[in-house]
């Protein structure tokens, strides 16, 4: 139901709009600003933790090759003592599986193993009872037997225990020939693990393959059960530690907890991958921090969220409280009633919109004053069309003319032909047409071309305080014009019958024909025969400006002044001195005789005035435009001054666009 105010209320107000609105672009704001920088953090935090693993990775290794080059620096230092060289190089079983013992405790290594020259096994100290076993195939001893000393891995499939072993040759000097080999190796188990992690910070699980390249697990600083399924899930993962470029990841839950690693192979002497191990990390940990930040800001975020929609409630009901009293003040104008007030006087679009709905009511205000006076006029005394004169070029009422126009009565007669209503049978809407004399148009086929040419751009004016130009057309010799039909009253006749037209008045009539200017002048278009005769008010408030386009045919041709022996006077009163001299010709011409016109409104005459035409054109060339206040005391300074300034002589001290003029008027009243 409307309220009291007669506006239907709307089923979900401004207010609550705005409201809703500003909570969904909180919530969606907040909600990818939440999701952005979540999935921001779960980047940088795995880019952490892979710098990290890669560091890690590195630690491992430099820790393998650190303990093994330990192991190979202590046995080529026992080996140059002649004594346990040369103990060692005893073809006794015996004596050589007692002296590798007391080298293995000297070394603190899981076993030692002596050769022959030949590669064929001599003692070793896990496995007493084997000898004689040729392992000059290996990649270890035979480096060793060339002379080399070597280190790798060693595997054990009988035990499934990885070693890291060195194989130094066994030579009576450093120049002679190896006589045999000496290989010392240390166990990879879960001791090494937690002595590297307490290395490198990192939790380590070691692992070696077996004949099927399956991964067991051998040594670990986390929970075998849980690793051990983990490292078996990524097989195929694992066979592309051959490549060894920059790491295999790997990813695992252990004790509910995720974590992720990079794995590093671990090689025999030949470049076989026989195990590998694999630094983990917890990514839990590495996200600990923002996860613990992020709880703080959820409840941060919650209380500005909320103090935010209260602010946003404020700020609806701010901008609703405005628009609802626009709406109210637009029922009032609707209703005739132009003294409402505007008392929003912010700087926001709101008040910019209060700014325009107050210009709007000044301008409705003003038509209507329009309307008023001439309503007045009309009541005063009656106004008479221009007197018609018959003549053969002269169409009858009730005739068609070109096959389409039904002709009702004749408007007007001017020096370029006459004017008529008429109806289009095709628009099915009145029309007037202007029929032009064919004395006008006679041997200027240039001057056609140009008329013809400025009538196409006449048509492509569109606005309210323009009448309409439609076509151009040719009857059996005789142009015409078809153009927008208006039920007015001419400017010339509202002056003549009432005399000085109120400041109100003026002023309205002033701004809309600036308006219609505006747009011509846009287009290229310049009238050059702006008069009160080329101007009428519709009973609605509205001025048109009549006769765009067709000004030229009424002027002389560039080049001839009004002294030219038959050159067309046209209406000197109104015209501009470049004009009066044949000069060629811009918008502030048409200013120009938009300042004569407003002159007239206020004065009730023209500006100069003389016995013959000639007398207004040398005052309109010579003399200052008088002040209007001379005549009519009512005229505000301010008025005064924009109309003298219209007048200037000179066009540089004109106005020069009708915008400019326009907004001198507005800033009046």
């Amino acid at each position: 139901m409307p309220d009291a105010s007669g506006i239907r209320p709307a089923r979900l107000g401004l207010t609550a709009k705005v409201f809703l609105a500003a909570t969904l672009l909180v919530v969606v704001v907040l909600g990818l600003t939440f999701g952005l920088t979540s999935l921001q953090a779960h980047r940088t935090a795995d880019e952490s933790i892979r710098r990290a693993l890669v560091g890690r990775r590195r630690g491992v290794q430099a820790f393998l090759a650190g303990r093994t080059a330990a192991f190979a620096g202590m046995s080529g230092v026992s080996l140059q003592v002649p004594q346990f060289r040369e103990r060692l190089l005893q073809r006794s079983r015996g004596d050589v599986l007692d002296q590798a013992e007391e080298y293995r405790h000297l070394l603190g290594a899981s076993w030692v193993l002596v050769t022959t020259d030949r590669g064929l096994l001599v003692a070793r100290t896990d496995h007493p009872e084997e000898f004689d076993i040729d392992l000059s195939r290996g990649a270890l001893i035979a480096q060793a037997l060339s002379g080399e000393q070597a280190g790798g891995a060693w595997l054990d499939d009988r035990a499934r225990k990885l070693y890291m072993a060195v194989a130094i040759p066994l030579r009576a000097s450093p120049d002679a020939t190896p006589q045999g080999t000496l290989v010392a190796a240390y166990e990879v188990n879960d001791t090494l693990a937690q002595e590297i992690k307490q290395a490198t910070g990192s939790d380590v699980v070691f692992f070696a393959l077996d004949t099927l390249e399956r991964p067991h697990v051998v040594g670990s600083t986390l929970s075998r059960e849980e690793i051990e399924p983990a490292l078996v899930a990524d097989t195929v993962a694992l066979r592309r530690l051959e490549e060894d470029s920059a790491g295999v990841d790997l990813s695992a839950q252990v004790a509910g907890e995720h974590l992720v690693g990079l794995a590093g192979p671990i090689r025999s002497a030949g470049g076989s991958v026989y195990g590998g191990f694999v630094s983990f990390r917890s990514r839990d940990a590495e996200l600990a921090a923002f996860r613990a930040l992020q709880r703080t800001s959820v409840v941060a975020v919650g209380l500005g969220i909320g103090l935010a929609l209260v602010i946003a409630f404020g700020l609806a009901r701010q901008i609703a409280g405005p628009v609802r009293r626009l709406a109210l003040a637009t029922r009032r104008v609707q209703d005739g009633d132009y003294s409402v007030e505007i008392a929003v006087t912010s700087g926001d679009e709101i008040g910019v919109l209060s700014q325009a709905f107050k210009s709007l009511v000044e301008d409705l205000k003003e038509k209507a004053a329009l309307v008023e006076y001439m309503m007045a006029a009309s009541r005063a005394g009656p106004t008479h069309r221009s007197e018609v004169m018959s003549g053969r070029d002269v169409l009858r009422p009730g005739s068609v003319f070109a096959n389409r126009y039904d002709v009702k009565e004749v408007l007007g007669m001017g020096g370029m032909g006459v004017v008529y209503r008429a109806f289009d049978r095709e628009l099915q809407e009145p029309v007037a047409i202007k029929t032009l004399r064919p004395e006008t148009l006679a041997g200027e086929s240039v001057a056609l071309e140009r008329f013809k040419q400025e009538i196409r751009l006449a048509r492509k004016i569109s606005h309210r305080n323009v009448v309409r130009t439609y076509d151009l057309g040719e009857v059996n010799g005789m142009y015409y014009l078809t153009m927008e039909y208006v039920e007015g009253t001419p400017l010339n006749q509202l002056i003549s019958s009432r005399g000085r037209l109120p400041i109100p008045v003026t002023l309205t009539i002033g701004k809309q024909l600036c308006r219609a200017l505006e747009v011509a002048h846009e287009q290229g278009i310049i009238h050059r025969d702006i008069k009160p005769q080329n101007i009428v008010v519709e009973p609605s408030g509205f001025l048109k400006v009549m006769d765009f386009g067709i000004a030229r045919l009424a002027n002389p041709p560039q080049g001839k002044g009004l002294t030219q022996e038959g050159a067309s006077i046209g209406t000197p009163d109104y015209m501009s001195p470049e004009q009066l001299l044949g000069m060629e010709l811009d918008a502030r011409s048409d200013l120009y005789a938009a300042g004569v016109v407003l002159f007239e409104c206020v004065a009730g005459r023209v500006p100069f005035d003389g016995e013959s035409v000639y007398a207004v054109v040398a005052k309109h060339l010579e003399e200052p435009a008088p002040d209007p206040r001379k005549f009519n005391a009512d005229v505000p300074e301010a008025l005064a001054q924009v109309i003298l300034k219209a007048m200037a002589k000179e066009r540089g001290d004109r106005y020069q666009t009708a915008a400019e003029m326009h907004d001198a008027l507005a800033a009046i009243g």
